[in-house]
């Protein structure tokens, strides 16, 4: 990882000592404000209650799968499922390992105590969902497949920036939502009963994980300038483009389990929505000074921009059998790239 240039974003910039502070703005229209200390240590107290919501929701990994498997059985996967399960369960364990990784490095690096302790949290728990599903795959007897290079250019795109804003839009905004709407489609899905039951504990910390995101990143969104505004956009534009094109080569493998990538879709861009929403929510509560860079500043709010217009084109409503020919051609050609995009960078 990238670590020696690394540089606090939260922290304000140093004046020069022979400038002249800036004149504040008058009248201090914010002295008509109630409570705006109050609301700021509120909203500090949310991110520190990550932590300890972590602490008393922590469960034992080896007693609930030994307990799971006591209860069902070894599991066992019938042939048909069994390979496209398997590359699924890959994505989901290397994730985690990335994702164990990443929130560690959060926790080095952010000089914030509260967000720092919520960081922490995290990494404990990522580390506990990594070797849970390893295990779980060694029960299942099945040789985990290697992570995609798609997948794998994403996450390590996330491991090794430098930056604060792109690892929090990276990690906490996109990664964790799109593992979160493939928890919930498995466990619907019923795909094996040991793993149904099993994935509500990691679907419930993951929700908690987004939390340090929404919290934590509206306060570095606002001190970016409009060059490091666009910089964050773009990283979120490449990270959506991986997440993407890797999903177009897994679309026959949640088919096969009984998934409709479509719905799962839909969900995705539905939580994204809502953490978006939620974060720019919580900001103006806060006290904070909105102005029009904030829809691009790293954070695109997709339901509100392009988002229906993509997924209607990745997953036709009517599905692709009803799709126009050009759609359809383009669809297979897309997906065929990034069957080879996939295997030429792994």
């Amino acid at each position: 990882m990238k670590l020696s240039a690394h540089r606090d974003e939260s922290a304000p910039a140093e004046r020069a000592f022979w400038k002249r502070a800036a004149r504040p703005s008058w009248p201090p229209y914010d002295l008509l404000e109630e409570d705006v200390a109050a609301r700021a240590r509120a909203r500090l107290d949310k991110i520190e209650r990550l932590y300890h919501v972590g602490q008393d929701q922590a469960w034992d990994g080896r007693a609930v799968l030994d307990a799971l498997i006591e209860k069902h059985g070894p599991p066992r996967l019938d042939p048909e499922r069994r390979a496209a399960a398997m590359r699924i369960l890959s994505v989901l364990l290397w994730g985690e390992l990335a994702a164990w990784a990443i929130s560690a490095d959060l926790a080095e690096h952010i000089d914030h105590v509260e967000a720092k302790m919520a960081a922490t949290s995290q990494a404990h728990d990522e580390a506990r969902h990594f070797y849970v599903l390893r295990d779980y795959c060694r029960a299942l007897g099945e040789p985990v497949p290697r992570l995609g290079g798609i997948g794998r250019r994403l996450l390590i795109g996330i491991l090794e920036t430098d930056s604060l804003v792109h690892k929090l839009i990276g990690m906490q905004l996109l990664v964790e939502s799109n593992a979160l709407a493939i928890f919930r489609a498995l466990a619907a899905a019923n795909v094996e009963p040991v793993l149904c039951e099993l994935l509500p504990y990691y679907e419930k910390d993951e929700a908690r994980h987004v939390g340090l995101g929404v919290l934590y990143l509206p306060r570095l969104l606002r001190r970016l300038t409009k060059v490091e505004a666009m910089a964050a956009a773009g990283f979120q534009l490449r990270c959506l483009a991986l997440l993407m094109s890797a999903g177009m080569t897994m679309r026959d493998d949640f088919r096969v389990l009984g998934v409709d990538p479509r719905r799962m879709a839909e969900h995705t861009v539905k939580l994204q929505d809502e953490i978006v929403r939620e974060m720019f929510g919580g900001a103006a509560a806060a006290g904070s000074r909105a102005d029009g860079r904030d829809a691009v500043r790293g954070v695109l709010n997709p339901r509100v921009s392009v988002g229906p217009a993509i997924l209607d084109f990745v997953h036709p409503p009517g599905g692709e059998e009803a799709a126009p020919p050009w759609h359809r051609a383009a669809l297979a050609l897309w997906t065929r790239g990034a069957a080879l995009a996939d295997r030429a960078l792994s």
